[in-house]
């Protein structure tokens, strides 16, 4: 088997202050990372501190920054740009919300009933079609710039469903394998990319998928919308992150 062009690591964040209280985050709201997001984040850094990184990318969330920061404490030289192309689906009216003021019942019409044109409510709100759509050119040119410049490891540190959006398009085809590839928080996606024609202009293939394998359970976040779903409280739908008008963001 020829050895791939250029390996993408698909990384997703570690924990915010509002990831742990199971709220939505998107593209609007943009909290640092917490306590355990940022022992998390180490444990990225760590699991690629003997790999032979040539490229770090992140969003341009605050979140997805500071994880690719702590890659790049293990890489000091390496190049690092953020992208906003990769920013998390904007989830309109959703996001500072409770996962279950809304936000799992639109998953679930995503990923079981298959409707990936159907939008996030409110006015902003992206469809999973609308975010690959957006997300799909930024990749492309992230490959053509590794092959051309021979960066074989590059880490793209971005969001949950962004990677589940890109995941499903580049290996599968389609949307609709979306809920095949959820992600832990702080998890690593391994994708090798080859020669080849294509929607995508190269060939994807997955060796690692949603790996935590590099965290001990202690950092492993505890919390989950599903996990939630099954334990449904009123009072968690009543809890809501916005940002005020001086940009700050509180927990009302």
């Amino acid at each position: 088997m020829a050895a791939p062009l250029t390996t993408l690591y698909f990384i997703r964040h570690g924990e915010t202050e509002v990831n742990r209280r199971n709220c939505v985050q998107g593209r609007r709201i943009n909290p640092p990372l917490n306590d355990r997001g940022r022992r998390q984040a180490e444990c990225v850094g760590r699991r690629f501190q003997d790999i032979g990184v040539d490229w770090i990318v992140t969003s341009a969330a605050e979140r997805a920054i500071e994880t690719g920061a702590a890659i790049r404490s293990h890489h000091p030289d390496v190049p690092m740009g953020s992208f906003a192309a990769l920013n998390e689906l904007e989830f309109g009216d959703l996001e500072g919300r409770h996962v279950t003021a809304g936000y799992n019942d639109l998953v679930a019409k995503w990923d079981a009933g298959h409707e990936v044109d159907l939008p996030a409510p409110g006015p902003g709100g992206e469809s999973p079609a609308a975010c690959a759509q957006r997300a799909k050119p930024c990749i492309q040119r992230i490959v053509r710039t590794a092959v051309s410049e021979r960066r074989r490891h590059v880490c793209i540190v971005v969001h949950s469903r962004l990677i589940q959006i890109v995941l499903a398009a580049m290996l599968d085809g389609s949307l609709e394998s979306m809920g095949v590839y959820k992600q832990k928080k702080a998890a690593v996606n391994t994708v090798d990319i080859g020669a080849a024609d294509g929607p995508w202009g190269f060939a994807a293939t997955a060796r690692d998928i949603n790996s935590i394998a590099h965290m001990p359970g202690d950092v492993v976040s505890r919390v989950s919308s599903s996990g939630a779903q099954a334990n449904r409280c009123k009072a968690d739908e009543l809890v809501c992150f916005e940002v005020d008008s001086s940009g700050v963001l509180a927990l009302r």
